[in-house]
């Protein structure tokens, strides 16, 4: 006999967690987790676990609605894993994500609030996205109307993951993240590869030809899909190919990979172009450049136009700075830079970044940037100073797990006059500018929201140096 539900009344929510759940209490005090709710929402709340000392549960009813809450735009809300918090009017989203940014600069870093400048907002807080990433599922999701219904035979799905559920893909008709173009795409291969018979794969039993499909736009509206396969089947390869070239003018460039990995990983497995150019190619103010299938780039091109200014603007440079850019990427950052500053030199441990890095130098015709592929721990050290100069001016753009420590006292044995601190992760952020604190202080920080309808918030810091106050 399964366990009984019980229905909490009236719970006041206050709060918002990064998953998207809304923050409550009972009664006597526990603290509730509730799908479906937003700050300031009254409600009767279903509790279905407890778990770690707190109740979870969703909203049964709504018994008095908050001024924040917003009728969500898509449909798949609430059962795919993106735009938890589509629900929540945006204004509030912003407010929330600057809340979080504060909090952690005062109460980690120590840093005045009197240095925080307003949140960047994202000005266009839907298709906003250049990048989607889809998975082909044998094993689809099944709507809770669908459960009791006999005969349902398709079980496959083109979208994206239930949250917590590793083997069960949503099946995405409609996505508000992406240009118009990658649901016409999506939703049209779906039909074509159902109508021809081709296996979706199967996480757990490691079958199934068709695997992941990616789509890259640009503010041309042209696209590169790469899909990615389980084994090759030249057949239903060229007839994808076929398809989707005729359907689809917007197709410039068309790739596939091989991944007989049981994970679906494929920055190790070669890509094979099988249509069209090799890049599509995008802009930012006024540097150019081109993606391939596994180019890593901003996600969000309008806003991180916006990132970069403000980048630029902390940066001070006049001309005459050796910049160093750390976890540089692609060297988007520097290169953006490259035309008010003396030398670049990017720092990546990921060798394909380095090569895409190189490329988009060449293609902006830039002769003083330079980069190098490694780990930022082993190579920044004297004889890199030796060779390349010491650095003026330091852009540190880390993973979500910020700087590793030795990596910091490195940076502070180099004493760059001025550090930017690009961060999504304001926690990990603030550990770090904790730790730099001996040295520099932090004279301005902004909140940037590059993915609205997300948890997700960056934060761009700069730090002088003490000794040249």
């Amino acid at each position: 006999m399964g366990r009984k539900e019980k229905i909490i009344h009236s719970v006041q929510l206050h709060d918002i967690t990064h998953q998207g759940l809304s923050v409550g209490r009972a009664e006597d005090g526990m603290v509730i987790f509730v799908q479906g709710g937003v700050p300031g929402d009254v409600a009767d709340v279903m509790i279905t676990r407890k778990r770690k000392g707190v109740w979870h549960g969703y909203v049964h009813q709504i018994i008095v609605e908050s001024m924040f809450r917003t009728a969500p735009r898509c449909k798949h809300f609430g059962i795919c894993g993106g735009c938890s918090w589509q629900n929540l009017a945006y204004v509030k989203q912003t407010e929330i994500k600057e809340g979080i940014v504060n909090n952690a600069m005062q109460r980690i870093a120590k840093v005045e609030t009197a240095t925080a400048e307003p949140m960047l907002p994202c000005e266009e807080p839907y298709y906003y996205r250049n990048k989607l990433e889809f998975t082909f599922s044998s094993r689809r999701w099944m709507l809770y109307e669908e459960k009791d219904l006999e005969g349902v035979n398709n079980r496959n799905a083109l979208g994206f993951h239930r949250p917590g559920i590793f083997d069960k893909i949503v099946d995405i008709e409609e996505c508000f993240l992406q240009n118009i173009i990658s649901d016409e795409v999506r939703n049209a291969l779906r039909e074509f590869t159902i109508a021809k018979g081709y296996s979706y794969y199967d996480v757990r039993n490691h079958e199934g030809l068709l695997r992941n499909l990616i789509i890259k736009t640009n503010e041309q509206n042209e696209v590169m899909a790469v899909l990615s396969f389980s084994q090759k089947d030249e057949e239903a390869m060229q007839a994808i190919r076929d398809f989707l070239t005729s359907h689809f003018k917007n197709i410039v460039s068309l790739w596939y990979a091989v991944n007989d990995k049981k994970n679906d990983s494929w920055h190790d497995v070669v890509c094979e172009k099988v249509y069209g150019d090799d890049f599509i190619y995008t802009r930012l103010d006024h540097v150019r450049f081109c993606i391939g299938p596994k180019s890593f780039f901003q996600t969000n091109r309008h806003q991180t136009e916006r990132l970069y200014r403000l980048v630029e603007e902390y940066a001070g440079l006049s001309g005459s700075e050796v910049v160093y850019d750390l976890y540089c990427g692609v060297g988007s950052i520097g290169i953006y830079l490259a035309h008010k500053a003396s030398a670049v030199l990017g720092i990546e441990e990921i060798k394909e970044a380095i090569d895409d890095a190189h490329v988009n130098a060449t293609l902006n015709a830039l002769s003083n940037c330079h980069f190098i592929a490694g780990d930022v721990l082993k190579i920044l050290n004297e004889e890199l100073i030796a060779q390349y100069g010491r650095p003026d001016v330091m852009i540190i753009d880390p993973p979500r797990t910020g700087i590793h420590p030795e990596v910091i006292e490195q940076i502070l044995r180099m004493a760059p006059g001025r550090i930017v601190y690009v961060s999504c992760n304001p926690s990990t952020a603030a550990r770090d500018i904790l730790l730099m604190s001996q040295a520099y202080h932090v004279d301005r920080y902004r909140p940037v929201d590059m993915f609205p309808m997300t948890n997700h918030i960056e934060v761009v810091t700069r730090l002088s140096i003490k000794n040249e106050e």
